[in-house]
């Protein structure tokens, strides 16, 4: 008795055997132009009337629309309120019951955090004597006696030291700008990039203000 394989072929017509269930899925669910197109426009929503320009007014106004939240009296600014609404003395209450506690409050202020650097008093106590001292040792042998030496040894800054001995020392300044040059020389492409280019930021920071 013979057999027929035409169930055969009409299956495979019907269910190819390359086809997966996903892959049939991912036909089904695919989004073509024309559903694409008809999202878009259903979400083109026009905006609120408040949004628009205003055809009775030359001029611009202030547009308050805040986002929709839970109803409370302090998101409208007094500006925007009429002179008649009751929120307007609401807010008067509120801000006379504040002063009041703020009144018979008795809890300390808070503390603040301590000084990132310790706080001192400006003391004068170099005489004049003490400052031609110091000028004298900067004289007599400025590598051994630095700024820095010099504001230890006499109980100062640095920068009041530099004051008193400006001018003094020439030989010193220009060895330390031979150094600073021989320094720059060796400088690669991007540090002298950056380094022109934070010049410049200086140079620009008065022009901004």
């Amino acid at each position: 008795m013979k057999t027929f394989s035409a169930p055969c072929v009409v299956r495979s017509v019907i269910w190819p055997q390359s086809h997966s269930c996903n892959n049939l899925l991912a036909l089904i669910s695919r989004r073509h132009q024309s559903s694409y197109r008809r999202t878009r426009s259903r979400l083109n929503i026009k905006p609120d009337p408040s949004f628009l320009p205003s055809k009775t007014e030359p001029h611009d106004h202030i547009i308050y629309n805040p986002p929709p939240s839970p109803p409370n009296v302090y998101h409208t600014p007094t500006i925007f309120l009429p002179k008649t609404d009751k929120r307007r003395q609401l807010y008067e209450e509120a801000a006379g019951k504040n002063s009041r506690l703020a009144a018979t409050s008795s809890t300390p202020p808070p503390e603040l955090p301590p000084p990132v650097r310790p706080t001192y008093q400006k003391r004068y106590h170099l005489t004049q004597e003490d400052m031609e001292e110091m000028r004298r040792l900067r004289r007599k042998d400025p590598t051994e006696w630095s700024a820095n030496k010099l504001a230890k040894k006499f109980d100062t800054s640095s920068i009041f030291v530099a004051f008193v001995t400006e001018g003094i020392a020439k030989e010193k300044r220009e060895q330390q700008k031979q150094v600073t040059e021989i320094v720059k020389s060796r400088w690669g492409v991007k540090r002298r990039t950056a380094r022109e280019d934070r010049a410049l930021r200086k140079e620009r920071w008065g022009r901004d203000a």
